[in-house]
């Protein structure tokens, strides 16, 4: 008798035992994962999202970078600020990423019942396109989760990469965001470390034209966020800040040459081929690129700079600096402003180990070039 009540107990022991461990055991699809998005909205999946649409195409780079298949995971995109260069390598490291439907532009006139019909399990919602709280409501009203992420690293942020972050507790891929951060936040703090104490009066006036060469000179960044904040991070002093008080406007040739810029910095990219504008980023020519950038530096108002006279004239693809790997930019723009302090500074290994252990999608050719080569 005590050695049957032994045996059952035993038997009894180890049922709730795999019971137990069965419950440890995460269902298909992963557990459920929240985060509070960057509007402060809090977004809850009932498991890791499988099918997802972004609003913004440069978001792509965010997702290759974390997702090894991320073309698979992609329901829908609005690639509109994707130029075809980049577009085209993707596509050929992915080519299930050419059959994913296209979206459109939200801001003009992109249509909510187009996502979904797509029946994503997330969108992700670029603030950009984040404008009316109809769109949001009438996607959670048809069961499809948002969340509104930027995808793109500010260095004003206190976590630069807190919407790859989020974005990879979304897609069950945080320990990959982790990774990718940690790898781009040592490289960036090795910038600001060396910067640290340098003068004021050691930050040389640098002229950043974005979209060069396709009109007269010059439309640069202003103070609000975006790309001119590279050039003061990067020990510079972006010369359109003084006078454009918003994100971005145009100089005049006159301010310019006043300003007397000593380097100048031009962005393009594949989209400007049309308009005889700049052309460098993925699958450009660097000889071609190259010539692009001095016709763009010999317009007027850039030609009488100190720049023009040294050639310190540089040219970097726009996606990059918009990218989710936009610190290479800002090891660039570090080299081009400070190579003195900078030499052992190589964006292009920087890059080399980006494509090797996070993109999917590896990102080549003539990324940036100087003019001078």
């Amino acid at each position: 008798m005590a050695a049957g009540t032994t045996a059952m107990t035993t038997a009894r022991a180890g049922i709730w035992a795999a019971v137990c461990l069965m419950a440890l055991m995460p269902l298909p699809g992963g557990a459920e994962v929240a985060i509070t998005d960057d509007a402060g909205r809090q977004v809850t999946l009932a498991h890791p999202a499988q099918r997802i649409v972004l609003t913004d195409g440069m978001g792509f780079i965010a997702l290759a970078l974390i997702d090894p298949d991320p073309a698979a995971r992609l329901a829908g995109w609005n690639a509109a600020r994707l130029d075809a260069g980049a577009r085209a390598e993707m596509e050929a490291a992915l080519p299930a990423l050419a059959a994913v439907p296209d979206i459109g532009d939200p801001a003009a006139g992109g249509s909510v019942e187009g996502l979904i019909a797509l029946s994503p399990d997330l969108v992700v919602l670029d603030p950009f396109y984040n404008r009316s709280p109809t769109t949001i409501r009438v996607l959670e009203s048809a069961g499809i989760s948002v969340a509104v992420l930027a995808l793109t690293p500010t260095i004003r942020a206190e976590e630069p990469h807190a919407g790859l972050l989020r974005l990879g507790q979304l897609i069950g891929r945080e320990e990959q965001a982790r990774a990718y951060a940690a790898f781009a936040d040592a490289r960036i703090a090795r910038i600001s470390a060396r910067l640290a104490d340098l003068p004021e009066s050691n930050r040389p006036p640098v002229l950043l034209e974005a979209h060069a060469g396709r009109g007269s000179c010059c439309l640069s960044p202003g103070k609000g966020e975006g790309i001119g904040d590279f050039v003061d991070f990067a020990g510079g002093e972006n010369i359109g800040a003084e006078v454009i008080p918003g994100m971005a406007g145009p100089l005049s040739a006159e301010y310019v040459i006043a300003r007397a810029p000593q380097v100048y910095i031009a962005t393009g990219g594949s989209y400007l081929a049309a308009t005889g504008g700049l052309v460098v980023g993925p699958g450009a020519d660097a000889e071609t690129a190259r010539q692009g950038l001095r016709a763009a530096a010999s317009r007027t108002g850039i030609a009488e700079t100190p720049a023009f006279a040294t050639q310190r004239l540089h040219g970097i693809w726009h996606g990059l600096t918009i990218s989710a790997i936009n610190m290479v930019a800002i090891e660039a723009l570090a080299r081009w402003i400070h190579p003195e302090l900078f030499p052992d500074l190589d964006p292009a290994a920087t890059l080399a180990e980006i494509n090797a252990r996070f993109l999917a999608a590896p990102l080549t050719g003539a990324l940036w070039i100087d003019a001078a080569e």
